[in-house]
């Protein structure tokens, strides 16, 4: 589950989510008022598969992204100044990146160590510019 705290340490509020072994990025999209959280669904390597669940402060499921595109063990998001969602996959070797509204809008990488490649891509940011 996702707890939102007031700033006395207080719980504020709690979006239950779908039990899963793996580990899970957050990221808060402070212009929409929504909290994005990575989900890998898939007992055995062979069959897991990721998304994006994307939920209203409250917990209500506003949307799920990423199943189309193959994600496989998204690891961790980010949202940037424009609203765009980034998502790094970790056994894709890839970052997904999707609109404000889940429309997917391209992704880059690939396993490697090449140019444009990356290796079990983790944590990822994005700044201003």
């Amino acid at each position: 589950f996702v707890v939102q705290y007031t700033t006395k340490g207080r719980i504020l509020r709690k979006i239950d989510l779908q039990e899963t072994m793996c580990v899970r990025g957050l990221a808060v999209d402070t212009r929409r008022n929504q909290v994005l959280v990575t989900q890998i669904i898939g007992n055995t390597w062979y069959n897991k598969h990721g998304e994006v669940q994307v939920f209203r402060q409250d917990g209500t499921l506003v949307r799920t992204v990423g199943q189309e595109q193959g994600m496989k063990l998204p690891r961790c998001i980010t949202v940037d100044g424009e609203g765009d969602i980034l998502v790094s996959d970790l056994a894709n070797h890839r970052v997904y990146v999707y609109n404000n509204e889940g429309k997917f809008l391209f992704k880059f990488g690939g396993e490697g160590s090449g140019e444009g490649q990356l290796k079990c891509p983790q944590g990822i940011c994005t700044d201003r510019a």
